[in-house]
């Protein structure tokens, strides 16, 4: 992996996955009842893009992959079903240990690791979560 697709990786994590999921979670804390389908749509979408960019040879990858179909049959019975505690804790650690799995493989390249996370609106999978990412 070269700098230029080790930086554009990681933005799309932060930035389109991990957002994705942070935007789920933050609409939750104002509404523990439901996740609008959008959201769930936005996450799941982001989801493929992210697991098209790693070629599907991520472990934690395809645990996010498999806990997204469950969540989605789940909310075939009770639409815009929230995400569980259970399955919020689960997905944190798997994006936990992909942003882990990013960092180790941009050792390499320190410069641009610092670059992109000091811009990720939603912070990492590391840090806590914010709870206005607009801020």
């Amino acid at each position: 992996m070269d700098e230029t697709t080790y930086r554009t990786l990681l933005a799309q994590f932060l930035n389109d996955y991990w957002g994705a999921f942070h935007e789920a979670l933050e609409a939750q804390t104002v509404n523990r009842e439901m996740l609008a389908e959008s959201l769930f749509d936005a996450l799941v979408d982001a989801h493929h893009r992210f697991a098209a960019a790693r070629d599907g040879v991520d472990p934690a990858v395809e645990r996010l992959g498999r806990l997204w179909r469950h969540v989605a049959e789940r909310r075939t019975v009770t639409f815009e079903a929230p995400l569980s505690a259970h399955e919020v804790e689960h997905a944190r650690a798997q994006f936990k240990t992909i942003y882990d799995t990013l960092i180790a493989h941009g050792k390499a390249y320190p410069k641009a690791g610092t670059d992109v996370v000091s811009h990720a609106v939603h912070g990492t999978p590391r840090t806590p979560l914010r709870a206005d990412a607009a801020r």
